[in-house]
C-alpha cells in the first residue's frame, strides 16, 4: 500500500544513517504469522522438521518511496546491506510478476495472476549482473528453488522453463565472488548436481569457504565429484541433506569419500537423509566434528560415533535403531555406546524403535537437551533416575512414546509410563532454572 504523501516526503528527509538502521531492523523481523510468545516453540539444537513457509511477502519499498531504492544502491551502504545475497528463483519470479504499480495496493485477480505468470520469465543474465555489482561485499549467497517452489496452496509450481540459469552462470558467480565468499548455500537446486552438471568442482573453487549447505536433494550425488570438496581445507560446516518428502530410495550420497580426511577444520556434518549411505568410515573420529547429524540415513552403519569423544550434539533421528535383544536384526541395528561421550549437550534420539530409554544415558552429565520423541514402543516402567542425574538438563521431548491401539482407557502399562513421566516432570520444576518436558496431552 502506497504512502500518503507527507509521510513520503518524512522519509525523503531522514538520515541515511538512520535508513539503514531501518533497513537492518527489517532483516531480522521474523514472519508475521509467527506469535510472538508461544512456550511449546522450543528451539533445539539439532535440525527439527517444520512446515514449509512458504514465499516471502513482495518488497514493495522501492515503489512506495524513492529514497529506499536510493539507499539501497549507494555504493556507502553496500557493504551493510548486501553481505548476504538471496536470489530464491521462485520469490523472484512471484515478486516479478506482481511488478505492475496497479498491484501495489492490490492483490491481482487469479486470471490476472495467470496471464502474467504465463509470460513472466527470469533473466539469468540480470541476475549475474546483479552480483557483479555488489561483488565487494558479498559474503554469504543463498540459491533456492532453480526448480520450483511450493506455493502457499500446497502445490508444487515447476519453474524449469521460467528461467535460463545454467551452469555457466553459477560458475560465472562463484568466479566473481571466488575470493571474497565465506558462506554457500543451495537449497531445492537438484538440477545443478544432477547429470554431472559439475556444481560440486565449481564449488571447490572457493578457497575462503567456510560455510557449505546443500540441502533439499532428491538425486544421487556422485562419490567422486563429492572428493572435489576437499580442497576447501577451511571448511566449518558441511551439509548435505535429501529432501524428505521425497520416497525414492537412490537419493544424495552412496559413500563419504577417503579425500574428506584433508577437512582439518569441519566442526559440523550434516549428512541427513542419505537413503543409500552404508556406513560413517572409521577416521571420521579424526576430525574435530563437534556437531554430527546423520538422521534418516536408515541403513547406515554409524558405530564409529562411539570414538568421536569431541561430539557436542549428536542427531541420529529415524534409524530404525533399538536396545532391545528380541528384535529381529534385519530390520533394527543396535544404538552403539554413547557412554565416552561426555561433552554431549544435545542428543536426538527420536523416532526409532526403543523399548527402553537407554542405559547410557547416566553417564551423560552434561546434557542440556534430550529428545525422545516418536518412539512409539519406548516404556518407561521404572522411575526416570537416570534423567534427574543431569545437572545441566533443560528440555526432554517424550512426545508420542508409548503409543498403543487400544480404544478408550489406558491398558496399566501406559498409565505406568505416563506416571513416571509425570513424576520426572515435577521433579524437574523444582530446579532453580528452567526445564520442561514435553509431552503428549490426550
Amino acid at each position: 500500500m502506497q504512502l500518503p504523501q507527507q509521510d513520503t516526503n518524512h522519509f525523503e528527509r531522514m538520515p541515511d544513517e538512520l535508513v539503514l538502521k531501518i533497513f537492518e531492523a527489517l532483516g531480522k523481523i521474523g514472519p508475521i504469522s509467527t506469535p510472538e510468545f508461544d512456550e511449546s516453540a522450543i528451539r533445539m539444537p539439532f535440525f527439527t522438521a517444520e512446515p514449509h513457509p512458504g514465499l516471502r511477502a513482495y518488497p514493495f519499498l522501492s515503489q512506495v518511496c524513492r529514497r529506499w531504492k536510493q539507499v539501497l544502491t549507494n555504493p556507502a551502504t553496500s557493504n551493510i546491506l548486501w553481505r548476504e545475497v538471496i536470489i530464491d528463483f521462485g520469490h523472484e519470479l512471484i515478486t516479478a510478476v506482481h511488478t505492475p504499480i496497479a498491484w501495489s495496493d492490490r492483490r491481482p485477480s487469479d486470471e490476472e495472476f495467470r496471464e502474467s505468470f504465463s509470460h513472466t520469465r527470469l533473466s539469468a543474465a540480470r541476475m549475474v549482473h546483479f552480483v557483479e555489482e555488489r561483488q565487494s561485499s558479498i559474503r554469504r549467497l543463498v540459491l533456492m528453488n532453480s526448480e520450483g517452489y511450493w506455493s502457499d496452496e500446497g502445490d508444487f509450481v515447476n519453474l524449469q522453463q521460467k528461467h535460463n540459469f545454467s551452469m555457466a552462470h553459477f560458475g560465472m558467480m562463484l568466479g566473481m565472488l571466488r575470493t571474497t565468499l565465506s558462506e554457500l548455500q543451495i537449497q531445492h537446486c537438484n538440477d545443478f548436481f544432477s547429470m554431472g552438471q559439475g556444481a560440486l568442482s565449481a564449488i571447490s573453487c572457493l578457497p575462503r569457504l567456510r560455510v557449505l549447505r546443500i540441502e533439499d536433494l532428491h538425486c544421487r550425488v556422485d562419490k567422486a565429484a563429492l572428493a572435489e570438496l576437499a580442497r576447501l581445507t577451511q571448511l566449518e560446516e558441511l551439509s548435505l541433506t535429501g529432501e524428505e518428502h521425497v520416497n525414492a530410495w537412490a537419493v544424495g550420497v552412496e559413500a563419504i569419500p577417503e579425500e574428506w580426511r584433508a577437512l582439518r577444520c569441519l566442526r559440523t556434518l550434516q549428512l541427513r537423509g542419505h537413503t543409500m549411505l552404508l556406513s560413517l568410515p572409521q577416521w571420521l573420529a579424526e576430525l574435530p566434528v563437534t556437531n554430527l547429524d546423520v538422521s534418516f540415513c536408515r541403513v547406515c552403519n554409524v558405530s564409529v560415533v562411539s570414538e568421536m569423544t569431541t561430539l557436542t550434539v549428536l542427531s541420529l533421528q529415524g534409524m530404525d535403531l533399538t536396545n532391545s535383544d528380541t528384535e529381529v536384526q534385519v530390520r533394527y541395528r543396535h544404538l552403539p555406546s554413547l557412554e565416552r561421550l561426555t561433552q554431549l549437550t544435545a542428543l536426538n534420539l527420536a523416532d526409532n524403535a526403543f523399548v527402553r530409554v537407554p542405559s547410557c544415558l547416566h553417564k551423560l552429565k552434561a546434557i542440556s537437551y534430550l529428545d525422545l520423541s516418536l518412539n512409539n514402543d519406548l516404556q518407561v516402567p521404572t522411575p526416570l533416575a537416570s534423567l534427574l542425574t543431569m545437572p545441566n538438563l533443560r528440555v526432554v521431548d517424550l512426545r508420542g512414546v508409548h503409543e498403543t491401539s487400544s480404544i478408550g482407557f489406558w491398558p496399566e502399562a501406559k498409565c505406568v509410563t505416563m506416571s513416571n513421566i509425570t513424576a520426572l516432570t515435577k521433579a524437574l520444576k523444582r530446579r532453580p532454572y528452567p526445564t520442561k518436558v514435553l509431552v503428549d496431552v490426550d
